[in-house]
């Protein structure tokens, strides 16, 4: 049986992305026949034993700083009639379209071919950029690798075939988790070599510029990019001349020089006649510039430009295959974070303008079936609805399907007709629908707000989504609407209780931190607050998590809740000592608290010097009458006697009010007294028995 496959990789010495990318090859080389060449560059032992496991073929080469030369030792081992050459730091993600290229006999149609690289920005696997790399060839006589880095593979015969099979490679990250220059740095003095020995060869120039970018030398780019448009002039190939346009532009613009960049992007369009891709890209960057000077028209005209030349481009698919270069793609216009950014500032402009057609238009483009996405812009609409008279008419170009329109639906009260149970089951279908945090608090507020039973609708969120609502939910509900949501709070106890709890201890948190509370109300408050706090996590813990032993386990808050209830257990048996130990022991798991127990400890401190016999039935009845001969006393104005009665009743009767009402009144009325004897004696007595009245 022939070989179809030789597939050959540079092994240097990173052995963990070595094993990932030949375990990527294994479904492969199984399948097809085909076989494995690798050429290890490198010094690690380990790198040589994991190559050995999976291919007899592994020839050494000392490295000289020619990645050709390492890769030409490989194609001339090739005994297959196909090539394919990868790099150890890339691993396939599936294989199964290339080895049905080959097993179906396809393969004889082509005589190259293209499969995708993802290059990663960061470790999270989630922000890439691809483009299609040429990377398998038919074997030919003479064909060889060319270029001291990024070697290209020539003479090659078409047709060329395009997979979606991709790799995946985080090459560029460094250990920090950021794109690193290193390759940059590596890659650099070899190309500046090559152009010094090959100055008409415009590929490095193109390498050269990327290698720039990477670097944030964009000053070198600008340099490079014109030297390459130079050597453009006589050349038939556009990929190169393309490519080269938006990244002179691209260079300028990120160096910081947005005029000189507009002048370029606008230059290049009218002279230089670029493809629709690279208009594309030009179009993308006018708008980035205008859309930072806040230019209206500019925005609209090229706003519209640029959806009908990806209109055009998506009614005629093959121009971005024929028309992409490196880092020049579909893709690339396409990501998501830079389309849709374009379509928000062309909404928001034409918003301006009152221009309702225009802002239809844009918003109608949004990816409105892409919760993931969607989600980040309800906040702008909101904005929009609240400072557009016309927003309500453009809102009608929205999916009914969407979360956003569902929400306006059930909040709608202008003559909808709407029963409270259609608005209801609107509400719980937004709730269900999105993925965006913001619009489940925006739909419980309004239904709040319409004092709508919330047990369905909240039952809708997990409970980690509950508690970020909560906490929403004190700053979107104003203090007139406060009584509402503790209607609604204790409504919720009743039908969804871990829901109603949390919403409970939160109301009753605030209050205590924020509300000013004192003497027994706070005291009983902080008591409720414990309450709430230790019967919502009661719900979801066996009994056994409440022990002492177990309670390191449980959540801070609830740890906090456990401390204080047996600080005002032992409040309540007057062992202020212990109270107040237990109080400051809670403090350590909730430092939110901070306020509220420094209050907590200074009433105690008042309760501890109030004689225990002064709680008494007696003692208050006492009081009582004696409280009755002082009204008397000053009523006949017989102020001295009075005085007297109050420094002795004082002590006793520190948290009484009207006691202390009444020594306010007597101080002023002998004040204001004119009888020299009441004053003096009021004072000798002062100076006396207390010297601070």
């Amino acid at each position: 049986m022939n070989i179809q496959l030789s597939i050959s990789l540079l092994a240097s010495d990173r052995a963990a992305s070595l094993e990932r990318c030949l375990d990527s090859l294994r479904p492969l080389l199984m399948q097809v026949p085909s076989e494995l060449i690798i050429v290890f560059t490198g010094t690690d032992s380990r790198v040589k034993e994991i190559a050995e496991r999976y291919t007899d073929k592994v020839i050494p080469f000392t490295w000289c700083d020619n990645f050709s030369a390492a890769r030409n030792v490989g194609l001339w081992e090739a005994k297959g009639e196909w090539f394919l050459f990868i790099d150890d730091d890339e691993w396939f993600e599936d294989t199964t379209e290339i080895q049905d290229f080959f097993l179906s006999g396809e393969y004889k149609k082509y005589g190259a071919g293209l499969y995708k690289q993802k290059n990663y920005e960061d470790w999270d696997g989630i922000r890439c950029s691809d483009f299609y790399a040429f990377r398998m060839a038919r074997i030919i006589p003479g064909i060889a690798f060319r270029n001291t880095v990024h070697e290209e593979l020539t003479p090659t015969r078409g047709p060329w075939k395009y997979f979606d099979a991709y790799v995946n490679h985080y090459g560029y990250i460094s250990n920090t988790g950021k794109l690193s220059s290193e390759k940059s740095s590596r890659n650099l003095p070899l190309l500046l070599q090559d152009i010094r020995e090959r100055p008409s060869y415009i590929k490095n120039y193109l390498q050269i510029v990327t290698e720039y970018l990477i670097k944030s030398d964009y000053e070198k780019a600008e340099e490079y990019c014109r030297k390459g448009l130079a050597l453009c002039s006589g050349q038939k190939d556009r990929f190169y001349k393309n490519w080269l346009l938006v990244s002179l532009v691209d260079a300028l613009y990120e160096k910081g020089d947005k005029e000189k960049a507009e002048k370029e992007a606008l230059f290049s369009l009218e002279n230089e006649q670029p493809w629709e891709l690279a208009r594309l890209e030009l179009y993308a960057l006018l708008l980035a510039i205008y859309v930072g000077r806040n230019v209206s028209d500019e925005i609209l005209q090229y706003g519209t430009l640029f959806e009908e030349t990806l209109a055009y481009m998506d009614k005629h698919p093959d121009l971005w295959q024929k028309q992409s270069y490196g880092n020049l793609t579909e893709q690339r216009i396409k990501m998501p974070s830079k389309l849709h950014n374009i379509r928000i500032n062309c909404v928001k402009t034409a918003l301006k303008h009152e221009d309702v057609i225009q802002a239809a238009y844009f918003l109608r483009l949004l990816p409105w079936k892409d919760e993931g996405w969607m989600q980040q812009y309800y906040p702008i609409f909101d904005s929009w609805k609240s400072s557009c008279e016309s927003f309500d008419e453009i809102l009608s170009h929205i999916p009914e399907s969407s979360p956003y329109q569902l929400l306006q639906m059930a909040a709608s009260q202008k003559g909808s007709g709407r029963e409270t149970e259609e608005r209801r089951k609107l509400f719980v279908q937004c709730v269900e629908t999105t993925e965006s945090s913001y619009l489940k608090h925006q739909a419980v507020k309004e239904a709040i707000l319409l004092r709508m039973e919330l047990g369905e609708i909240v039952s809708a969120m997990d409970l980690e989504e509950w508690r970020q609502c909560v906490k929403k939910l004190q700053h979107l509900v104003g203090p007139e609407e406060s009584e509402t949501l503790k209607m609604a709070a204790e409504k919720l106890v009743q039908d969804v209780p871990v829901y109603g709890l949390w919403l409970k201890k939160l109301l009753c948190e605030k209050e205590l931190i924020e509300g000013f509370l004192v003497g027994d109300v706070m005291f009983q408050t902080l008591k409720e607050y414990c309450g709430y706090v230790l019967r919502f996590y009661q719900i979801q813990y066996r009994d056994e998590m409440f022990s002492r032993e177990k309670r390191i386990l449980l959540p801070k808050d609830c740890r906090f809740a456990l401390y204080v209830w047996e600080a005002l257990d032992q409040l309540e048996a007057a062992e202020f000592p212990e109270a107040v130990r237990l109080f400051r022991k809670a403090l350590r798991f909730y430092p939110a608290m901070t306020g509220t127990i420094r209050e907590i400890i200074r009433l105690i401190s008042r309760k501890a010097e109030t004689p225990a016999q002064n709680t008494g039935d007696e003692f208050r009845m006492l009081a009582q009458q004696m409280k009755e001969s002082l009204r008397s006393m000053i009523n006949s104005k017989q102020y001295t006697q009075a005085m007297s009665v109050i420094l002795q009743l004082s002590p006793l009767l520190p948290e009484d009010l009207e006691l202390l009402r009444m020594r306010q009144n007597l101080l002023r009325k002998m004040a204001e007294s004119n009888t020299p004897q009441q004053a003096d004696g009021a004072s000798k007595f002062q100076r006396s028995k207390l010297r601070g009245i």
